[in-house]
C-alpha cells in the first residue's frame, strides 16, 4: 500500500509540520489546477450546434512531470484525487534531496540537473509542471533559454505546462513562452501573495506545403 499521507520514519530531516503543511498545500493547489484546465480543455474541444456539451476528452493528461517535486506532495494529492495520471517526480540536482522519501512513498522519481537535457524521448509528456524551479535555477546561473527547449522538446505537441513562481520569474518564463510560440495565460493568485501562475500550451505547428512543391 503506497504511504500518501503518512510521513515515512526513516527520512531524517524532514519535520512532521512541513510535511503536512506540503500535502495540505497540493490537496488545494490540485483542485485550483483542475478548475483552471478543465475549461481550457473543454475550448479546444469543438462541438456540433445543437449537441450537447461535451466532456473533455477522458485520459487528455495521462502522464505528467513534476520538474520540482519536493516531497511528491502533486504525485500524492492526484492520486487522492483518483486522477488517471501517472507522475514522474524529478528532484533538481542542487536542491534538498527528497528522493528517498520520494521513493519511499512509492512513487517514481529521479535526480536530475536541469541546466542539462533530461533523458527521455521527444513528445513524452502530455503535463509539464513546476513549482519554483525558475526562481530556483536562475540563482543556478543556468541558462533559461535552453531550459525552456528541453521542455519543449519532451512535451508534447497541445500538452500544458504550469508553472508557479514569484512574479518575476513568471515574467521571465512567459517572455520565453512567447519565443516558442506557446500560448501563455498569466493568472493572478490573488492571494496577496508574490506568488503567480502561468499556464501554458504548447501549440500544433501544421505546416503547409505548397502545392507548387507536389
Amino acid at each position: 500500500m503506497l504511504c500518501l499521507f503518512k510521513i515515512p520514519s526513516i527520512i531524517a530531516g524532514v519535520q512532521p509540520e512541513e510535511f503536512y503543511e506540503d500535502m495540505q498545500f497540493w490537496r488545494s493547489a490540485v483542485n485550483n489546477y483542475w478548475s483552471l484546465l478543465t475549461p481550457l480543455i473543454f475550448s479546444d474541444h469543438p462541438k456540433r450546434p445543437g449537441d450537447e456539451d461535451p466532456m473533455p476528452p477522458y485520459n487528455m493528461i495521462r502522464n505528467v512531470m513534476d520538474m520540482n517535486a519536493n516531497y511528491g506532495g502533486l504525485n500524492a494529492a492526484l492520486l487522492e484525487e483518483k486522477k488517471s495520471v501517472w507522475v514522474m517526480n524529478v528532484v533538481p540536482a542542487r536542491a534538498t534531496n527528497a528522493l528517498p522519501l520520494i521513493l519511499d512513498r512509492g512513487f517514481v522519481g529521479v535526480m536530475h540537473d536541469w541546466c542539462e537535457p533530461f533523458p527521455t524521448y521527444p513528445r513524452t509528456y502530455d503535463m509539464l509542471h513546476a513549482n519554483g524551479l525558475i526562481s530556483h535555477l536562475a540563482s543556478e546561473s543556468c541558462n533559461m533559454l535552453e531550459l525552456f527547449l528541453e521542455m519543449d522538446r519532451i512535451l508534447r505537441p497541445e500538452g500544458w505546462i504550469i508553472l508557479s513562481d514569484t512574479m518575476w520569474a513568471i515574467e521571465l518564463a512567459r517572455k520565453l513562452a512567447t519565443q516558442l510560440r506557446w500560448e501563455a495565460r498569466l493568472i493572478d493568485l490573488q492571494n496577496g501573495s508574490d506568488q503567480r501562475l502561468l499556464v501554458c500550451q504548447k501549440q500544433f505547428v501544421k505546416i503547409e506545403l505548397d502545392p507548387s512543391d507536389k
